[in-house]
């Protein structure tokens, strides 16, 4: 057996965790579970996190990682409003697919487990402040229309699309076009409306 290709008792730990606050949830879960279905000692646990709180905040964050890598694949060669849109739709669907009840973890408010210890934006926000940024640089945007509070509005109506438990060619189809229609004046074109600039040193992915 090849000792240096096994993952490592953090990689291990996580995986566990990862599995079981999916299926039970924060609360239900302990520490003591997750090490047994690591396959390692119970102060292997804390040997790599203070409590399960970290833990917790040590999986969202590399849910969130993971996220962001495949919805930058999914977006950085799209151009235009339309087609960022349709691409970001897209990737948070087909992550949702493959990773059941992770999505929900990566684009919580973590300050609701740990007040003190989470990051201090969550993705939403985050993805918010880009949104903003680039709104504000974009041609065609109507004038009277808050940037800051655009983004907002936008980042709850994709998180509803998520959730409406729809058909994903509808909510890729309808969430599109109904955030397109309020952004934009009638028939504006979408070229210059970028939501991602992957080029920007503090984009979200």
């Amino acid at each position: 057996m090849n000792v240096s290709a096994l993952p490592s008792t953090a990689t291990r730990l996580l995986r566990a965790a990862r599995i079981l606050f999916v299926e039970r949830g924060y609360h239900a879960t302990r520490p003591q579970d997750i090490a047994r279905l690591a396959g390692v000692g119970h102060g292997s646990f804390y040997s790599h996190f203070t409590d399960k709180q970290a833990c917790f905040l040590a999986f969202a964050e590399a849910a969130r990682l993971e996220l962001e890598a495949h919805l930058r694949a999914r977006t950085v060669l799209q151009h235009g409003g339309a087609a960022q849109l349709r691409a970001l739709l897209g990737g948070l669907l087909s992550y949702a697919a493959a990773n059941p009840g992770v999505l929900g973890t990566a684009m919580s408010d973590l300050s609701v487990i740990a007040a003190a210890d989470a990051p201090p934006r969550s993705l939403l926000a985050r993805w918010a402040a880009h949104f903003a940024e680039n709104l504000r640089r974009a041609n065609g945007i109507r004038p009277d229309y808050d940037a800051v509070l655009v983004a907002h509005l936008m980042v709850g109506v994709i998180r509803g699309a998520m959730q409406s438990g729809q058909a994903p060619d509808a909510i890729i189809d309808q969430a599109t076009r109904f955030l397109l229609h309020a952004l934009r004046p009638d028939g504006a074109p979408d070229d210059d409306l970028l939501f991602f600039n992957h080029g920007q040193d503090n984009a979200g992915f």
